[in-house]
């Protein structure tokens, strides 16, 4: 596939800028599947676009991004919960209301389960605004233009409920919705490839005067 000038700019930006392969081959790869609209292309394309939005930013800045070990902890929980502890007659008020006291080491899984889920969501909610202060130097949301973040967040909020297979048929403008979303997140790209590649030309430019 042959990328226009300004898909390759960004496609460059990735790989050679960021040194980052994997995230420019995919979005080429995305770009492609537009281009052809192979069976699946829907999923395919809002799963590099939810991946990019999700870890770009936060991979070069070095924030690490883990998943919520749900299965573990509920493994934990499950070997360790008893019957007794719910359903039918549960008061909470104590055994004798129905209620049962739970171990301090049951409590501390259920716990150790929702602090990180809280952080799983904090960080979620950062994602949106860690591009802008990464790439295009707004240190502050309010600094961001409305239709920037706007714009970026519709975008985030597709992919993520299109990444995935379901049983559900996608809704009838699935296609040209995916496409549209996907033409912005290009063009934020873009402008953050633009803006990175006229600071490492200056850069380039004052080391040729000195040497």
């Amino acid at each position: 596939m042959t990328l226009t000038p300004e898909q390759q700019v960004v496609y460059d930006w990735l790989y050679e800028k960021l040194n980052l392969p994997v995230f420019a081959e995919a979005y080429k790869g995305a770009l492609q599947l537009l281009s052809t609209r192979s069976p699946g292309y829907v999923t395919f394309v809002s799963h590099t676009g939810r991946d990019i939005m999700n870890i770009l930013a936060p991979l070069i800045v070095g924030i690490e991004r883990t998943q919520v070990q749900y299965h573990k902890h509920l493994d934990r929980l499950q070997d360790m919960w008893k019957d007794k502890w719910g359903g039918p007659g549960l008061t909470g008020q104590g055994d004798a209301g129905g209620g049962h006291l739970i171990p301090y080491p049951t409590c501390q899984i259920v716990k150790d389960l929702i602090d990180e889920h809280r952080i799983g969501r904090d960080r979620n909610n950062r994602a949106d605004t860690i591009f802008f202060s990464t790439f295009l130097d707004y240190e502050d949301l309010d600094e961001i233009p409305p239709n920037f973040l706007q714009e970026w967040k519709s975008a985030r909020r597709w992919f993520l409920g299109h990444a995935h297979l379901r049983e559900a048929p996608f809704q009838e403008d699935a296609a040209s919705e995916t496409e549209r979303h996907f033409r912005v997140l290009h063009s934020l790209l873009y402008v953050a490839a633009g803006r990175e590649y006229e600071r490492l030309k200056a850069i380039d430019e004052i080391l040729e005067e000195t040497n």
